[in-house]
């Protein structure tokens, strides 16, 4: 029942969206903690990511939307190669060998949280997918997406680049 209601509102965000939408800044308070394993077992926790600018993406490998906009996220990661900048993608609730089997299909290699039991998700207020966020080196949101984004076109990247420590720039 949970992925038919996500599902829906993924499609209903998709339907809505007629093109990528621009990173907005947040207004929803403090951040939430970000404490979840990734696909190895490994734990990660946001706030051992301080220093760095933390693109924070929730998804899911049955959503479209959330599917069509991962290139666009390797290309800004690739673009942002050596500098502070870090992607954590956080699937919600599918298995580690569905979301391995997508990681291989699209060639993807970013760290992806698994959001087993849903917390972090209502811990953020994610209400579709795909939602993303930008943490800025101090631990603050600073922007955030509903929908769909094209990562390496220029508004965006100008973005993460205005939160890159100044020496980094």
């Amino acid at each position: 029942m949970r992925k038919i209601v996500l599902g829906f509102c993924c499609l209903m965000l998709s339907l809505g969206t007629a093109h990528a939408r621009e990173l907005q800044p947040y207004r929803g308070g403090a951040t939430p903690p970000l404490v979840l394993h990734d696909l190895n077992g490994k734990l990660h926790d946001l706030q051992d990511y301080r220093g760095r600018v933390v693109l924070i993406n929730f998804w899911a490998t049955w959503c479209p939307p959330c599917r069509a906009e991962m290139p666009s996220m390797r290309r800004l990661n690739e673009k942002l190669a050596g500098r502070p900048f870090t992607i954590l993608t956080v699937d919600m609730a599918e298995t580690p060998q569905e979301v391995s089997a997508f990681l291989t299909e699209v060639n993807l290699d970013f760290t992806v949280l698994m959001d087993r039991d849903g917390k972090a998700l209502k811990q953020w207020k994610v209400f579709a997918f795909p939602t993303s966020f930008l943490v800025d080196p101090e631990g603050k949101i600073r922007y955030a997406v509903f929908g769909t984004t094209e990562w390496d076109e220029a508004e965006a990247v100008a973005k993460v680049n205005e939160l890159l420590p100044a020496q980094i720039k």
